[in-house]
């Protein structure tokens, strides 16, 4: 499964082309994260666990890494981000998947700020049904109604499952009982994993496809970008270093965090061609003929937002009063009533007691 049925066959300018709170306690796999019995996937695994991220990413942007097995052209770039609830037993909340097809870069020069290589990133976004309704109020938590590159779509614990498998775990060109493989990005993702498998009983790397993992912390230290506080930088941080910032950036949201950790990870492999020789402390020119970074990530939503959701899950749901019409920003249901709120006898709940229905009541 594609995150979209179709791709966009020209470039940003409709030309043909010429050639995220996170805990930061759990980890990613390390070392060679290959879990399954594909002679060929096992052979392309161990081969770029001889690699750099840094050198593994530029293979696929015009930087060939001698030797490299044939099973290489067929690699999906897929990136993962989830979000869960402040609060125990913390929920997942919404995830966003980002994905770079690498037979679409293979052959491209590099525009200024990548921008031909950026606009072809294709996100989802989805929101968990059973939990949509929970919003976090930590400082710097996102809003999931405020996803800028594509269209959020709701879906199940049980369709979340399905989309998540068949992106990570698709046919092979060669064979079609073969798996083609899958190179993961991700920003401080050791927590991605565990989310994944503590809300919809998914090990992501027993699917069999993902040969690579790889954290945009570690690919950043790899050019000597560093956090202020440390070897590793925060997303926010990091976005800051390329000039990617505002109010209205909106992190915390998966669909928002994925894009711009992919994003992050081309801008990053390819800093030196794009910037020229810049020390760690530097960052790379806001504007470059004229140019700017801005215009680039604005360039990348309108493309994310144009084209159609995804084939999976629904594109409305209300989460104040379960239905499937509208969304919650266009809710005049009169008939959201909870009765937990209602009798509680605290007047501000009790003032609250329409904004909601009791099985979606906070308080318990």
């Amino acid at each position: 499964m594609e995150l979209y049925p179709e791709w966009l066959e020209n470039g940003s300018n409709g030309q043909p082309r010429r050639f995220q709170g996170k805990d930061p306690t759990p980890k990613a796999p390390v070392g060679n994260p290959y879990k399954s019995n594909d002679p060929r996937l096992a052979l392309l695994a161990h081969f770029l666990d001889r690699h750099t991220e840094l050198e593994i990413l530029r293979h696929f942007l015009g930087y060939p890494i001698e030797g490299a097995p044939k099973t290489i052209n067929e690699t999906l770039l897929i990136g993962l981000d989830t979000e869960w609830w402040e609060k125990d037993p913390k929920p997942t909340t919404e995830f966003g998947v980002g994905e770079f097809r690498t037979e679409t870069l293979t052959g491209l020069i590099p525009g200024v700020h990548a921008e031909n290589i950026l606009t072809d990133i294709r996100v989802a976004h989805a929101r968990i049904i059973p939990h949509a309704h929970l919003m976090n109020k930590f400082p710097g938590a996102g809003n999931p109604e405020d996803f800028h590159f594509g269209t959020t779509v709701f879906v199940t614990p049980d369709e979340a499952r399905h989309a998540l498998t068949n992106i990570l775990a698709r046919p092979s060109t060669e064979s079609p009982n073969m798996l083609r493989p899958v190179i993961f990005i991700g920003h401080a993702i050791g927590s991605d994993f565990e989310q994944m498998e503590k809300t919809f009983g998914i090990d992501l790397l027993k699917l069999g496809s993902i040969v690579k993992v790889i954290d945009t912390q570690d690919l950043a230290r790899q050019v000597d970008i560093y956090g202020p506080k440390g070897p590793n930088i925060s997303l926010k941080d990091l976005l800051a270093h390329f000039n990617i910032m505002g109010s209205d950036i909106n992190l915390h949201t998966a669909g928002n965090d994925v894009a711009y950790t992919m994003m992050l990870a081309i801008l990053i492999a390819l800093k030196k061609e794009l910037y020229g020789s810049l020390t760690s402390s530097d960052n790379p020119q806001f504007n470059v003929h004229g140019r700017t970074i801005f215009q680039v990530v604005e360039a990348v939503k309108a493309l994310g937002q144009a084209n159609p959701a995804p084939m999976w899950g629904e594109a409305l749901f209300c989460t104040r009063c379960d239905r499937n019409n509208h969304l919650r920003t266009h809710c005049f249901a009169r008939d959201v009533f909870c009765t937990k709120c209602y009798n509680s006898g605290n007047g501000k709940r009790r003032g609250a007691s329409q904004t909601h229905n009791t099985n979606r009541c906070l308080w318990g």
